[in-house]
């Protein structure tokens, strides 16, 4: 296994089996990825799923940095990070920062700790001195548990803000 910080030529190689595993894992995310236009919005009720909106996701997520996962030529896995990003819970201050947006593991490679290891890669090798930040759904527990346990602590919950009873929740671990 291979843990690749592509470059822009990488991202152009990739694009299709990004692409192709966003719509495998479209309808795991809340709201699904197909009804975002990007991977910082703050309306998160979810609007209507389409193709056009999951490539609009796409689009701004390739801005950002994308750490991959692969094996024999495969991509398996990636996560895309913003660096020194600041939001109305992530405040400058917090700087140098890593703020992690997306993060998906092509379904036939769950089960394998590839979450683990991408996340050991980019906390071990890239960035082990940088304040990381993180937001998810309430009830995505496994995510939430992994996050447990490399020491992440919630920050901020938003209430009801993906739906009634789904909170968006922040994490950080703060290394500074």
């Amino acid at each position: 296994m291979q843990f690749i910080l592509f470059t822009e030529s990488e991202k152009q190689l990739y694009k299709n089996d990004i692409i192709e595993m966003m719509k495998e894992s479209d309808q795991d995310f809340v709201p699904p990825l197909s009804s975002r236009n990007s991977t910082t919005q703050k309306d998160l009720k979810g609007g209507e799923s389409s193709i056009e909106g999951l490539l609009s996701y796409y689009s701004q997520m390739n801005t950002q940095c994308i750490l991959g996962a692969i094996c024999d030529g495969e991509l398996l896995g990636f996560v895309s990070f913003k660096e020194n990003y600041d939001n109305d819970v992530i405040a400058k201050c917090d700087f140098p920062n890593v703020y992690l947006s997306t993060l998906i593991v092509k379904k036939a490679a769950r089960g394998k700790k590839l979450t683990v290891r991408l996340y050991e890669h980019l906390f071990e090798q890239l960035y082990p001195n940088a304040n990381i930040f993180t937001r998810t759904w309430s009830t995505n527990a496994a995510h939430i548990n992994i996050l447990g346990k490399f020491g992440f602590s919630l920050i901020k919950t938003i209430k009801d803000d993906r739906g009634v009873g789904i909170d968006t929740v922040y994490f950080a671990k703060k290394r500074i």
